[in-house]
């Protein structure tokens, strides 16, 4: 993964590198397998800064496929600015990470990573989501999010485990960084990875299933064919 453009803010290197470190240390003992190309999704993904983040915590495999989507144009356009995939395919899409659920063509997800979800927000979305998300998962999987509050962990949490999500990890971030906008708000406060219930299915299974450790990954735009996409 290259990074084609600087961040826009002086902190978020040093947020996304201790992020690597979070995420790598967390991955650890899992059974997660970093060998092959790895098909990952970056869902809500804002400008996606964690990316290449994502990418190194999950070395030595490399990712083949990686899709980010939003609902803000402005940040999925500075996201395709910034990230390049040589040898990969890479897309960012504006529009609802729910979407997936009808997009053809889709492999499995290896990775699905959502940073700093706000269930409470929209707790009713954010069910749906949570369920599009584990069916999108390939087996063996990790659903791993993050969030800037306590509360909002547990509730996200709450909701991924009545969904028969296994949870494989669930840790305080140790060098976060405080946000002083809100009490008790701070940089990937909580980091949890969660396994889809082993229920088979997926998204689409009617149709053939792409194995992610084939290079030959769907293009962009063979994925999205339906609205506009940065690459």
């Amino acid at each position: 993964m290259i990074q084609r453009r600087p961040f826009l803010h002086s902190a978020t290197a040093g947020d996304v590198a201790r992020l690597e470190k979070l995420l790598r240390d967390a991955l650890a003992g899992t059974g997660f397998s970093r060998s092959g190309r790895l098909a990952v999704l970056n869902a809500a993904c804002g400008r996606a800064d964690e990316t290449g983040a994502l990418a190194a915590a999950l070395g030595p495999a490399e990712i083949g496929f990686y899709l980010g989507i939003d609902l803000r144009p402005d940040a999925i356009a500075d996201a395709a600015r910034r990230w390049e995939l040589p040898g990969g395919a890479i897309a960012f899409r504006t529009g609802d990470a729910a979407e997936i659920a009808t997009m053809k063509h889709l492999p499995p997800f290896d990775l699905i990573f959502i940073r700093h979800q706000n269930y409470w927000d929209d707790p009713a979305r954010w069910d749906r989501l949570l369920e599009i998300l584990l069916n999108a998962l390939a087996p063996g999987g990790l659903l791993a999010c993050t969030s800037y509050f306590d509360r909002e962990h547990h509730l996200a949490r709450t909701a991924l485990l009545t969904r028969g999500a296994e949870i494989l990890r669930d840790v305080p971030h140790p060098a976060t960084r405080p946000l002083p906008e809100a009490p008790g708000k701070s940089v990937d406060r909580h980091l949890a990875l969660f396994r889809r219930p082993d229920r088979g299915g997926g998204l689409h299974p009617p149709g053939p299933i792409l194995s992610t450790r084939d290079p030959a990954f769907p293009s962009p735009a063979s994925v999205l064919p339906s609205r506009r996409l940065h690459t």
